[in-house]
């Protein structure tokens, strides 16, 4: 691989964030492929991006990719959008997300003085050359599980996008974020670079 190739393929995150980051690109987003009994719970005018930054006990800063939240149609929650992206299989992606989700959850208890939490939806878009093969949910890492023991087990799922399931016509949103999304369906292609 050339060091063009390699910065091209080493920039999709860059590129991703940058995309995302544009309220009228996560709006689109949302309203294209989010579910619609979901999508109909939701103010979308009211959608604002949080910061994505958490700091650690240790002090270490780790990254959500992208963090939106939504006043509900009731107007009294927020629920959080959690955009995280990947270009490779990741069977421990829950792992990721929990603890992105739990430092969510953590700043609001600390910045609002609540003993409540927020909704969080978490949605990956993937890329990669290989079939996304890691379950949706989170329990679906528990395997050999007897039954008695299932509610011991904390459960959340994630909404996979996966740019390989859509053909070139079903990729949908504004200019920018359609064009971002084939790029990085294509971006595996060997005649990307040409």
């Amino acid at each position: 691989m050339t060091k063009h190739s390699n910065d091209i393929y080493c920039s999709h995150d860059k590129l991703f964030k940058i995309t995302w980051s544009n309220l009228e690109n996560a709006r689109s987003f949302l309203e294209n492929y989010l579910p619609p009994d979901l999508l109909s719970i939701f103010d979308l005018n009211s959608l604002e991006i949080c910061k994505g930054s958490f700091v650690e006990k240790d002090l270490k800063e780790f990254h959500s990719d992208l963090l939106y939240k939504v006043k509900t149609n009731g107007g009294s929650a927020y629920i959080y959008f959690l955009f995280e992206h990947k270009s490779y299989p990741d069977s421990l992606i829950h792992l990721q997300l929990l603890k992105y989700m739990i430092g969510i959850w953590d700043l609001g208890i600390k910045q609002n003085k609540r003993k409540h939490l927020d909704i969080i939806v978490p949605l990956v878009m993937y890329h990669g050359k290989t079939i996304w093969n890691s379950p949706e949910n989170f329990g679906g890492l528990f395997t050999g599980t007897p039954d008695i023991a299932q509610m011991y087990i904390p459960d959340f799922q994630y909404l996979l996008f996966d740019l390989h399931n859509y053909s070139d016509q079903q990729i949908r949103g504004t200019i920018v974020s359609r064009l971002v999304m084939l790029m990085f369906k294509h971006i595996f292609d060997p005649d990307f670079e040409d």
